[in-house]
C-alpha cells in the first residue's frame, strides 16, 4: 500500500503570492482546496500533494488565469520554498545545486522523484509525479507546469536569467500555453512523456552561483530537524504525519483526517484495517509523541500538557501515558533527563507555540522521541 503523498507547505507560497496580487480570495480558495490555514505560516509542515493541484485548479478557474501554475513558477524565487529552497540556493555551483535538489527532494515531498540523466553533451534534469497524476486533469497539469518553471529557475541560477533550454519533455498533455511561453521559445517541446525534463549543457554545471543573501543560510540544527521530519514513505507513517499536522487545531476524528487526505471515511478505514491499525490508535501515537517530547524538553506542568492534549484532567492523562510508556509522566521525565539526549534527536526551538486561547500549544510535529502506544 502506497504512502499518502505529502509535501512541505512552502510549496504554496509562490502560488499564494500570485493569487494575492490579482486580488483573489486566498483564504476561501485554500479552504476549498483542502489546504489548512496554517500552511501559509508554517512552511515546513506537511500537506497532501493533491491539495496543491486542487489549489492551482481552483485559482485558475475562479480568477480566469489559464496558466496560473506557469506564472507562479516563473515568478518564484527558489529560496521561497523553505529550507529545501534555501539549501539549493546556498550551493556554490549549478552542478552542486542540482545534486542538492535530487538528494533533498525526498525531504521535501513524498510524491514522485527528481533525478539527473546523462545524455552525451547534456544532462537532463528530470521530475515525475507518481501518485494520482492525471495528465488530462487541469490541476495536475498546472502543478506540472509550476514544477517545470521552478526547475528552470534553478538552472538559470548558473546560467543567465534569460537562459533557454533547447529541449523540454513534459509529463502533461499538449499545452498551447507552454508552446507560446517566452522562456521556452527556443525549446523543442514533447508532451505526454513519463517525466518532465530539461536538457542542460554540461558546460553549465561548473558555473558558480551568485552569493545568496545572508538570511538564506540554514543553521545545521535546523537542517537535522528538517531531515528527521521528512514526509513518510509508508502508508501508516504518512497517516500518522497527517494526524500530527491536523493536531495543531485539536486532535482530529476520522472524518477530518479523511477529508484532509482527499478520501472518504470508508476508504480510509479499509486501508487502515489492511495495515492492521485503527485511526484511534494513530491519534494515540501522535498524542504520546507530543507528550513525550514536551516532557523531555520543557518544564511545562503535566496538567497543562494533559489539557492541551485534550484530556479532561491530570488523572486521565496519567493513566493513558502509563499505558503508552509503562510509567507515569513525572517518572518518564525524570528518567529521560537522566540520560544524555542522542545527537540525532534535536528539538526545534519552536516546539511550543502560544495557542489562541492563551494556553500552551504543543507543536507535535516539531518534537522527537516517543514510541508507539
Amino acid at each position: 500500500m502506497h504512502a499518502v503523498a505529502l509535501t512541505r507547505a512552502a510549496i504554496i507560497a509562490p502560488i499564494v503570492s500570485v493569487l494575492e496580487r490579482v486580488g483573489a480570495p486566498v483564504d476561501r480558495l485554500l479552504a476549498k482546496a483542502g489546504v489548512p490555514a496554517w500552511a501559509r505560516t508554517d512552511p515546513e509542515m506537511l500537506i497532501p500533494t493533491w491539495s496543491i493541484a486542487r489549489l492551482l485548479a481552483e485559482g485558475a478557474r475562479s480568477q480566469a488565469i489559464e496558466n496560473l501554475g506557469f506564472f507562479a513558477g516563473r515568478e518564484a524565487r527558489i529560496e521561497s520554498l523553505g529550507i529545501f529552497g534555501r539549501l539549493i540556493r546556498s550551493s556554490r555551483t549549478l552542478g552542486e545545486a542540482l545534486q542538492r535538489l535530487v538528494v533533498d527532494h525526498r525531504m521535501f515531498s513524498s510524491d514522485g522523484r527528481v533525478w539527473l540523466r546523462a545524455c552525451g553533451e547534456y544532462v537532463e534534469l528530470c521530475q515525475a509525479f507518481m501518485n494520482m497524476f492525471d495528465k488530462s486533469d487541469t490541476g495536475w497539469q498546472q502543478a506540472s507546469h509550476y514544477v517545470l518553471m521552478l526547475m528552470l529557475d534553478i538552472v538559470r541560477l548558473g546560467g543567465r536569467p534569460t537562459w533557454r533550454p533547447a529541449e523540454v519533455h513534459l509529463q502533461t498533455g499538449e499545452s498551447a500555453v507552454l508552446r507560446d511561453a517566452e522562456p521556452l521559445a527556443a525549446a523543442r517541446l514533447t508532451f505526454g512523456q513519463r517525466a518532465t525534463s530539461i536538457a542542460i549543457p554540461r558546460t553549465l554545471l561548473d558555473e558558480p552561483l551568485s552569493q545568496p543573501d545572508p538570511d538564506v543560510q540554514v543553521p545545521r540544527e535546523s537542517i537535522e530537524a528538517w531531515r528527521e521530519s521528512a514526509p513518510a514513505r509508508d502508508f501508516v507513517a504518512s497517516i500518522v504525519q497527517a494526524v500530527e499536522m491536523l493536531s495543531w487545531e485539536g486532535y482530529p476524528d476520522i472524518h477530518l483526517t479523511a477529508e484532509f487526505l482527499g478520501m472518504n471515511v470508508r476508504t480510509l478505514q479499509r486501508y487502515l484495517a489492511a495495515a492492521g491499525v485503527t485511526h484511534e490508535l494513530l491519534v494515540g501515537r501522535a498524542r504520546f509523541a507530543t507528550a513525550a517530547g514536551v516532557l523531555e524538553e520543557t518544564d511545562t506542568k503535566i496538567l497543562d500538557i494533559a489539557l492541551d492534549l485534550g484530556y479532561s484532567d491530570h488523572a486521565h492523562f496519567t493513566r493513558a501515558f502509563r499505558r503508552w510508556a509503562g510509567c507515569a509522566p513525572r517518572e518518564y521525565r525524570r528518567r529521560r533527563r537522566q540520560k544524555p539526549a542522542p545527537p540525532s534527536q534535536p528539538v526545534s526551538s519552536s516546539a511550543i507555540q502560544p495557542a489562541r486561547n492563551g494556553t500552551t500549544r504543543l507543536a507535535s510535529t516539531q518534537l522527537r522521541g516517543g514510541a508507539s502506544p
